[in-house]
């Protein structure tokens, strides 16, 4: 008898620990199996013809008010409404954290996050409520009546040609105008869900014009349309707003701490691997000379 119960009790010890928690999330797992079918076919008779419609009709608002008859905040606003439409048209709940706390009224910024699924820009547009441009790939130019109202409206259109000093031209410009930006360092959508290697680009802007990097984290997105899918699968998303990292008084040595620090943030948020880096950022040329002098 004693030997049996040793021997389950040797077998309890390798399974995982059974929590509420544990069940409620297999419980969800099955949940949307279940439920996933109906949800394709609401998607088919009913979600992507509302919002190929939405976006015919915002696209030409924004062309008309904002492009042509240049009304202020005309190319922003429907943009916004099209967004959260979208999500409640997809019945996508998506939880913003923390963005009334670090995103001051007043400021402009360098918007930074990670990119999970084609639907982040959706819920990024919807929910950073302020008046920005993107960085986008060339190929969002060709889609239908968006890229035509993204075009004319100042957004950003890059590819691996297009020149650098262009694309910091115009990104400063937005900036200086008072408009903020938004960036998805890692350049491209995941394939795994994991965090990729960020690109400078995005620091060397900030760095370049002295404005604060907002980092986000965006969880749940990739559940939700990951590369290469077009069908929905059900999922939240949540979008994680960071304090700011300035970068006044700094030069462009600062752009790799910037870098590191920035998707250190990100990282922690999604538990993936965080790099090394410095307590403190490089000093700046005036640092290093007043430091001389005291030592004088």
């Amino acid at each position: 008898m004693q030997s049996g119960t040793q021997e389950e009790k040797r077998f309890k010890a390798l399974l995982p620990p059974i929590t509420d928690r544990t069940l409620i999330k297999t419980a969800n797992i099955m949940l949307k199996k279940i439920l996933h079918p109906l949800y394709v076919l609401y998607q088919v008779l009913f979600a992507w013809w509302a919002f190929i419609l939405l976006t015919v009709i915002t696209s030409i608002i924004v062309i008309v008010f904002g492009a042509w008859l240049k009304i202020k905040n005309a190319d922003h606003y429907p943009a916004v409404v099209w967004c959260r439409l979208s999500c409640w048209i997809f019945l996508i709940p998506v939880k913003v954290v923390d963005r009334d706390k670090y995103v001051k009224k007043g400021k402009n910024y360098v918007f930074v996050a990670n990119h999970q699924g084609m639907f982040d820009v959706i819920t990024l547009y919807a929910y950073i409520v302020r008046n920005y441009k993107w960085i986008m790939k060339d190929s969002l130019r060709k889609v239908p009546f968006m890229g035509a109202a993204c075009a004319m409206t100042g957004h950003i259109f890059v590819n691996r040609t297009t020149p650098q000093k262009d694309m910091l031209r115009k990104a400063i410009n937005i900036l200086k105008s008072g408009k903020s930006l938004t960036v998805f360092a890692e350049g491209t959508r995941c394939l795994n869900g994991k965090l990729g290697r960020f690109k400078k680009g995005a620091f060397v802007i900030a760095n370049m014009t002295q404005k604060p990097i907002i980092p986000i984290t965006i969880e749940g997105s990739y559940d939700l349309l990951p590369k290469g899918c077009w069908c929905l699968h059900w999922s939240k998303v949540t979008l994680t707003f960071h304090e700011a990292i300035e970068c006044k008084g700094r030069d462009t040595e600062n752009v790799d701490y910037l870098m590191r620090a920035t998707r250190n943030v990100i990282a922690k948020d999604l538990g993936a691997d965080i790099e090394p880096e410095p307590v403190t950022p490089p000093a700046t040329a005036n640092e290093q000379a007043t430091a001389a002098k005291e030592e004088q």
